[in-house]
């Protein structure tokens, strides 16, 4: 079994309080360009028909982040396992060439990760490299990374998903996931490191787990937020169900259920509030209601009025133009959502169940709204042209990359390091540009859609706004106090 390895071991960093344990997970990776990173070789020397410039950048794209100089220490805490760490791609395309694979699975990324302040990182590394020769080494070439880049030392591996052996593809399966656990437990053992020994239940989707952690609003922190703003204002069940209801979710109180469960106007499933948190419990939220009181809070009779500032402001208005088009579209609706202005408190939990199911892709829209502006794009036409010229600009560059690529490998000296800065450069304005087509895509699939929400939104609040004023209507006959005694009284 051929290792090579390229470590050396200088520097020990500190690790967080977040992973209590050494866990292990393991994805796919297909040909796309969904994170592109550029890399400092040239395409075209590995050219393989069978596999795309995607499939390429794909498999490159997962080896960077996992090899990535200023997460592994100068990536001295990176070894190969039947493969050089140097000339990993490359060697991983000639196996699938000489298999003739052409899977669209190009390779497969998978993390171990230790319990905070338990290991140093040539021991976190020394176990992460056992654990590759133990779980691939008979069959598969595997890269293996330790990042020292935040406080938790972690473990990444890059796998093939073609064995150089035999010509197999790796299964990313249940019982293959199992064994990769308790191969990275028995190791922790012989290590003295913790291991999750009774795991329970499943794990939060990194997406929602990171939203969480930057404080953005998710479907779970919203639906808490109207849990506890429709308990604040309740007195009974009926009340509590009543708030809820106002607000777009349905409670099912049913007897015959062990736990209560809630759903919102647009879910597909319900949601069982016992999984909100300790506070949502169906006990700990009759004793919440229980906790409030029908007793009349005194309160003065007017609050003091804030002090209003006056402007004013030369010339008209009338001729002012409104802002319409692709840029007045996303505006409104970062309006709506709550992006704009900036500083606005927004109740999350009121919001329009089709503005809910937006909140977790409030950055992307955000980002989306900038680029309108910033180009000042309000049409179709517009956007697509916009996107033209960064495509133009994109292969005019990737020409002139693969140029200074062939040039580098004839020069040397301080000539080779302006070529390098001037690449460099190249690819940080390609990953810009990348990420620009990117949203200009997101644009062009997303617009139709917002206006068709605004549209049912515009709809349903002047619904809501009739039936406002018919109740109020209502009440105002029913509480008319010249209309004759129909009981013949006095």
């Amino acid at each position: 079994m051929a290792r090579v390895s390229n470590r050396n071991p200088q520097k020990v960093s500190a690790a967080p309080q977040g992973i209590l344990m050494a866990v292990c997970e393991i994805w796919d990776v297909r040909g796309r360009l969904d994170h592109p990173i550029d890399y400092a070789e040239n395409p075209a020397k590995t050219a393989n028909p069978k596999y795309t410039e995607a499939d390429l950048q794909a498999m490159v794209d997962v080896m960077e982040y996992a090899t990535n100089k200023n997460k592994t220490e100068q990536r001295f805490f990176v070894t190969g396992v039947n493969c050089d760490p140097t000339t990993a791609r490359d060697e991983m395309m000639i196996t699938k060439a000489g298999w003739s694979d052409t899977s669209e699975i190009v390779c497969y990324h998978g993390f171990q990760s230790f319990k905070h302040g338990e290991v140093t990182p040539e021991q976190a590394h020394e176990v992460g490299v056992k654990l590759a020769e133990r779980m691939w080494g008979d069959r598969f070439q595997v890269i293996v990374a330790t990042h020292l880049n935040t406080d938790c030392l972690h473990n990444h591996f890059v796998v093939n998903s073609v064995s150089f052996a035999d010509g197999m593809h790796y299964h990313d399966n249940k019982a293959n996931l199992r064994l990769l656990r308790q191969r990275s437990d028995e190791l922790c053992r012989e290590y003295a490191l913790s291991v999750i020994e009774h795991p329970s239940g499943k794990k939060k989707p990194y997406a929602l787990y990171q939203a969480e952690k930057q404080g953005r609003p998710t479907r779970d922190n919203v639906a808490r937020q109207a849990v506890d703003e429709a308990i604040s204002k309740s007195f009974t069940l009926k009340d509590f169900d009543r708030q809820l209801a106002e607000m777009g979710y349905r409670i099912n109180f049913d007897p015959d259920r062990k736990y209560w469960t809630i759903i919102g106007k647009g879910w597909q499933r319900p949601k069982r509030l016992y999984k909100l948190g300790e506070e949502y419990t169906n006990d700990r939220i009759m004793e919440r209601i229980s906790e409030n009181s029908y007793a009349v809070k005194f309160q003065s009779f007017s609050e003091p009025q804030p002090q209003v500032k006056v402007y004013r402001v030369k010339g008209s208005l009338k001729n002012a133009k409104k802002m319409g088009g692709l840029r007045g579209l996303y505006l409104h609706y970062c309006y709506k959502l709550g992006i704009l202005p900036k500083g606005r408190k927004q109740n999350y939990a009121r919001l329009h169940y089709l503005l809910k199911d937006d909140l977790m892709k409030m950055e992307a829209i955000t980002l989306e709204t900038r680029l309108l502006c910033r180009n000042h794009i309000d049409t179709a036409e517009q956007l697509c042209s916009y996107k033209g010229s960064l495509e133009t600009e994109m292969s005019a560059l990737l020409q002139k990359r693969k140029e200074l690529y062939s040039k580098s490998r004839r020069i040397s000296g301080e000539e080779k390091e302006a070529v390098k800065a001037e690449l460099s450069d190249i690819s940080g304005r390609l990953k810009i540009i990348r990420k620009e087509v990117r949203m200009c895509e997101g644009i062009a699939a997303r617009s139709d859609t917002l206006k068709e929400k605004l549209q049912t939104i515009r709809a349903d609040e002047k619904e809501q706004q009739r039936k406002e004023l018919m109740k109020n209507e209502h009440r105002r006959r029913s509480g008319r106090t010249n209309r004759p005694n129909e009981l013949g009284g006095l």
